[in-house]
């Protein structure tokens, strides 16, 4: 997106006034735009922090890997402790890795939006220096010794412990950035506007979470000794539920956290995406549309829109999700109070809803219940009704020419 989209320059009209455009220059500083990108940011920042205090903290997070990496070559990581995390607990390991891949991402967005010439610059000095950090006192040292003594060799021991530092720094940062993967795609993606760095940060998510879904699957687990007990295991057996609402329990808090990450995710993608096409949008519309007033109150109206619809349907989105987990929670507390008898009791006593299957039945049975309401409750009439009552602002004249974003 930062190579399709190049800065555009305003023009100044009489009086040194400067209206409101749509020019990429002036979109970007819109507060709407700022807002979302801080929103996806927040929300990639809290879908990190919650996978990993759920399946990484204690478990298979950085440090553990720093120290059996120390153990394993009898010597300290050139990365200090306070860098690493080293000697912390809980959360508190990532917060300084997370802020360096804050800043990582962030510089990476900002080379994205520099010349092609910059950027090539910037690229090649990151090389030269790299490949000077690896080798460059290990070459150093072998020319100093053979000039001084006029002797054509091959290096020696001393000379090759040179390369142990850079070797294991570089080893560090790479462990490190794939950990921080989603942070850093995720801030370049969000500041760069580039909708593959998006990807790669959701992306990898995902497959993180699919494959330690797969490690924790008893019979694999079993065949991983050691190293899967330390895998943490969302138990197949559902405890009591302690999250709800109106004072009824719907959900544990395992299913919380799965619950928040997944609408994190969503969050997250929505925003990010969301600031991504209204800048296309408003980059391909001719040079007239730019600078018509129409068509800056539309782009007001798309973006008000989508801020109030971020928060407003992914927030039911994660309260009907916990409804349908512990929906048959909520059919047996309804029987108990009409009917008085003992047979609720002995359902929610049954060792299938305690199980993870049967929290899929309770989905099911909430959708096929929306499902039946839908017959008899028009819910496009009334949604459609709620975003009339919320954008009372009409498209006018009606001869133009809008694109659905």
């Amino acid at each position: 997106m930062a190579g399709e989209v190049g800065l555009q320059s305003d023009v100044l009209l009489e009086g040194s006034a400067r209206p409101r455009t749509l020019h990429l220059k002036n979109l970007r500083r819109q507060w709407q735009i700022i807002t979302l990108q801080v929103v996806a940011t927040v929300a990639l920042i809290g879908m990190y922090l919650e996978v990993v205090s759920t399946y990484v903290v204690g478990s298979i997070d950085h440090t553990i890997l720093f120290d059996t990496i120390e153990l394993l070559i009898s010597d300290q990581l050139p990365l200090g402790d306070w860098l690493t995390g080293e000697g912390r607990s809980g959360l508190a390991r990532f917060f300084v890795p997370m802020v360096l891949g804050l800043g990582l991402g962030g510089a990476m967005a900002f080379l994205a939006f520099q010349t092609p010439k910059v950027q090539q610059r910037i690229k090649l000095g990151f090389i030269v220096g790299l490949i000077v950090l690896l080798i460059g006192r290990l070459t150093l040292s072998w020319f100093a010794g053979m000039l001084f003594s006029f002797d054509l060799r091959l290096p020696t021991d001393s000379e090759l412990q040179t390369l142990q530092w850079p070797l294991l720094m570089i080893m560090s940062l790479l462990i490190m950035f794939i950990y921080l993967l989603p942070v850093i795609m995720g801030t370049r993606g969000i500041w760069g506007l580039s909708r593959r760095s998006i990807a790669w940060a959701i992306g990898f998510t995902l497959l993180f979470l699919g494959i330690h879904a797969i490690l924790t699957f008893p019979l694999i687990k079993s065949q991983l000794g050691s190293y899967g007990g330390t895998l943490a295991v969302l138990e197949s057996q559902t405890s009591d539920p302690t999250i709800g609402l109106f004072g009824l329990k719907l959900v544990t808090q395992e299913q919380f956290n799965l619950i928040l990450i997944a609408v994190l995710i969503m969050v997250f993608q929505e925003a990010s995406y969301g600031v991504i096409r209204n800048l296309e949008y408003a980059f391909r519309l001719p040079e007239s549309c730019k600078r018509d007033p129409e068509y800056v109150r539309q782009m007001d109206n798309v973006l008000n829109t989508h801020l109030r619809h971020t928060f407003l349907f992914l927030g039911l989105t994660g309260i009907a999700t916990m409804v349908a987990l512990g929906f048959h929670k909520v059919l047996l507390t309804i029987v108990s109070d009409t009917t008085g008898s003992q047979w609720a009791g002995q359902v929610s006593e049954s060792i299938e809803l305690t199980l993870t299957y049967g929290l899929v039945i309770s989905a099911l049975l909430f959708l096929s219940l929306m499902a039946v309401l839908r017959f008899f409750i028009p819910w496009q009439r009334v949604i459609g009704l709620i975003q009339s009552r919320s954008n009372p602002v009409e498209i006018e004249p009606a001869t133009k020419d809008f694109s659905q974003l």
